[in-house]
């Protein structure tokens, strides 16, 4: 079920949770870099979601489903800071257990590298808007911040990758 089909529809908690557990959990291990924290997000995510289900059930649960998970995403990025840890895990990982080829001419790792090493907001918008196919004005409202917001993390997280990029040539 897509998340057009669940906008509006009328669906259970159960079915709600099995047509997007795979979108939010792909969105929840770009957002932290390890797939049992990520585990762990979404069903606390899913919690929060199911303690107000009969308020947002008619609307779109979806939407509200990850913006309660980015948040809790940029909440766990800022206790790890704290306590720097090193997290387990990697985007290669997902991609591994979905059986998808690595992309041409990358090295492992490479992706995963860059994206790790950029602020927790910029990494949200760029998960969001190239992850998720988000729109400006869908990732502001998600992540609580302006539109101007969104756009200057999304340039400074693509400065980052381009500089990345022409580094990895030279």
């Amino acid at each position: 079920m897509s998340a057009r089909e669940i906008r509006g529809a009328e669906v259970t908690f159960d079915e709600f949770v099995t047509a997007t557990a795979s979108r939010l959990l792909r969105t929840a291990v770009f957002m932290v870099y390890d797939r049992h924290l990520a585990e762990d997000l979404l069903q606390t995510a899913y919690e929060r979601v199911a303690r107000r289900w009969e308020r947002i059930a008619d609307g779109n649960p979806e939407a509200y489903a990850r913006r309660v998970l980015v948040n809790l995403a940029l909440d766990e990025n800022k206790r790890r800071a704290r306590r720097r840890d090193t997290p387990a895990g990697s985007v290669a990982d997902l991609e591994r257990l979905a059986g998808a080829a690595p992309a041409p001419g990358a090295g492992p790792g490479d992706l995963d590298e860059i994206l790790r090493g950029l602020p927790a907001k910029q990494r949200a918008v760029v998960v969001l808007r190239y992850w998720c196919d988000m729109n400006e004005r869908e990732i502001a409202d998600t992540l609580g911040i302006s539109q101007g917001t969104v756009k200057s993390h999304t340039a400074r997280a693509m400065a980052a990758l381009r500089e990345h990029m022409r580094e990895g040539r030279g």
